[in-house]
């Protein structure tokens, strides 16, 4: 019944976007210049709109001591690797959308909701911008079909997030923001991943942070972004320590729910798993895993050297392995998180161990 609620307010909302502005179009057409105007109303909104809600976000998130990894508004992206920002262009019809990265731990929770609420306080007050000067113009009788043309985008955009709802993109800002405040299991486990990555971003690996952070928590459902986040956390934390078993069975659940992954986590996914089932010397399991990521094997990333410099030392290519580490050593500069890179330097000392051994 809640989601037809939601569906039927999400069409409501498009039906008052449609009217809006046909409304103002049909009072244009006396005029060609009224209409190229609240042409070019329309089309500011459609890229400003969403572009100041997420800002809003990013200025939130930047005042609670989060940084950029990837912002979208519109048909334009800029994403953050290494410290340096890639522009690109994106499909103007795939949703908005800012990711950040919290710079410290602690205190998550109010830093999370200011964040979660930003986007849509920045859109009210652009909605609330417009109406202004388009009233002052209509005092001073002035009808600016501009303004005209860019307010139904603004209001629907505004009016869409406002509501705690769940469309097939995602959840409102308003939902989110609720989620956080009330301690809800979904975001109860994210707060719990951003104090992960606050603390690595700190300077601490995965094991000298507190345990609460990644076990103990509400079980989720595997269909949930954050459920294979807090299992790829709790992979690398057992790793650390040394719970090979741990870290293959968290490895395994998250092969388990393999179809709501990322390309991304898939391709990381199946680096790790080639990496385990050489430390255990499953030659088969690792060609498996070693064919599905083929291509990621050749960049130069660490964790792709570090899995091959295991299946090379598991089946008798000392020397070659050697190398590998060598060059995993050589790669842990580009590893932008000071707490990651702690970890991967752990995870190399004990492959070199190991080499030792042999």
């Amino acid at each position: 019944m809640k989601r037809v609620g939601t569906k039927i307010y999400a069409i409501f909302a498009l039906l008052l976007l449609v009217v809006g502005e046909l409304t103002v179009f049909c009072f244009a057409w006396q005029s060609v210049g009224r209409v190229f105007s609240a042409l070019a109303g329309f089309l500011f909104a459609l890229i400003f709109a969403p572009t100041v809600h997420e800002l809003g976000h990013l200025s939130f998130a930047k005042a609670k001591k989060m940084r950029l990894r990837y912002i979208k508004f519109f048909c334009f992206g800029v994403l953050v690797q290494n410290g340096k920002k890639r522009f690109r262009f994106e499909n103007p019809f795939a949703p908005e959308q800012t990711q950040v990265l919290p710079s410290c731990g602690g205190n998550m929770k109010k830093r999370a909701a200011a964040y979660a609420i930003g986007g849509l306080v920045f859109g009210g007050v652009f909605l609330a911008l417009l109406l202004t000067v388009f009233f002052v113009c209509l005092s001073l009788s002035v009808t600016s079909y501009f303004l005209l043309g860019a307010i139904p985008y603004s209001a629907y955009l505004f009016l869409l997030n406002l509501p705690p709802f769940e469309y097939p993109s995602g959840k409102t800002d308003t939902l989110v923001y609720q989620g956080i405040r009330r301690d809800r299991d979904e975001e109860k486990v994210l707060l719990a991943c951003m104090e992960i990555q606050g603390g690595l971003a700190e300077g601490k690996s995965y094991s000298e942070l507190d345990e609460k952070f990644y076990f103990d928590l509400p079980q989720l459902a595997e269909n949930v972004p954050v459920y294979a986040m807090n299992l790829f956390f709790r992979y690398y934390y057992h790793l650390e320590k040394g719970e090979l078993d741990r870290a293959g069975d968290a490895l395994n659940r998250l092969a388990s729910s393999a179809d709501y992954l990322s390309l991304e986590e898939e391709e990381t996914l199946a680096i790790e798993l080639l990496y385990m089932n050489s430390l255990f010397g499953n030659k088969e399991e690792a060609d498996k895993c070693g064919n599905l990521c083929r291509e990621a094997l050749q960049e130069e990333k660490i964790n792709a050297k570090r899995a091959l410099a295991a299946y090379s030392l598991a089946f008798g290519e000392k020397e070659k392995a050697e190398i590998l580490l060598g060059q995993a050593e050589a790669l842990l500069p580009s590893v932008e998180i000071v707490g990651e890179r702690k970890s991967e330097e752990i995870f190399l000392e004990k492959l070199k161990t190991r080499v030792k051994r042999v």
